[in-house]
């Protein structure tokens, strides 16, 4: 049997905040895109800086920021998740999203996501593009306002849809439900008088509330009222 766990609405988890180059000052306090409640969305933002790779973090620990809902997020229909970051109209540093389930079953936790496989949200463009944007830094040339699959565009680009990710080789990958959102800036281009490109995140808000969670069979039959009527046969036994 299985029953819906409430779902916090916005990503309530800090996995890790690994800054990338060119960090916007002022803009590096991750707790910034946390829910302190997973009911309330945050205020502030995060700067992830420009697309980066550091050799020195292993298992697949890479620049960027990654949050988790301690309540996993049912894969609907439509869209999912709505990642929020500050662009406006005719500017947007894009930053690719990733996504990855909790595999306990247990909603995020701070290090649950180091044995979880991520999945890139397909872009609208991914075809396009010189390269997988999980693999090197791409030009801003190659990213348009109309482009759907990234933060920190304006529009509907951060409207995210848990079926359009895929792994390593461009496969789309069926995924019930996920717990963990980790955002990257796609490129390490400048940009001009404003410094460098880098994806600004404010919050990550589920659109279709709460996966659907076992319930172990103890807890179900104390509901039901079964547990306490095994108990008095147990005792009428005796």
């Amino acid at each position: 049997m299985a029953a819906n766990a409430n779902a916090a609405l916005y990503a309530d988890v800090l996995c890790y905040y690994e800054q990338g180059i060119n960090t916007n000052a002022g803009y590096d306090t991750p707790e910034n895109a946390v829910s302190v409640d997973g009911e309330t969305a945050p205020s502030g933002l995060v700067s992830l800086g420009s697309w980066s790779d550091n050799p020195d973090t292993g298992n697949g620990y890479t620049t960027g920021l990654l949050l988790g809902f301690s309540t996993s997020i049912a894969n609907g229909d439509g869209d999912d998740l709505y990642v929020h970051g500050n662009a406006f109209s005719g500017w947007g540093e894009y930053g690719y999203i990733e996504v990855a389930i909790e595999s306990s079953g247990s909603g995020a936790t701070e290090d649950g996501w180091m044995d979880e496989d991520f999945y890139l949200i397909k872009p609208s463009n991914y075809d396009e593009l010189p390269n997988d944007p999980r693999e090197a830094a791409i030009s801003i040339n190659y990213f348009s306002e109309s482009d759907i699959g990234y933060a920190d565009v304006y529009g509907d680009s951060e409207y995210v849809d848990i079926d359009n990710a895929i792994d390593m080789e461009g496969n789309f990958v069926s995924l019930s439900d996920i717990a963990y959102v980790r955002i990257r800036t796609v490129t390490d281009d400048s940009a001009g008088v404003f410094g460098y490109y880098t994806t600004e995140i404010n919050y990550v808000e589920a659109l279709n509330g709460a996966a659907a969670v076992p319930v172990p069979a103890a807890v179900w039959l104390l509901g039901s009222g079964l547990l306490g009527l095994v108990g008095i046969r147990r005792r009428t036994k005796l």
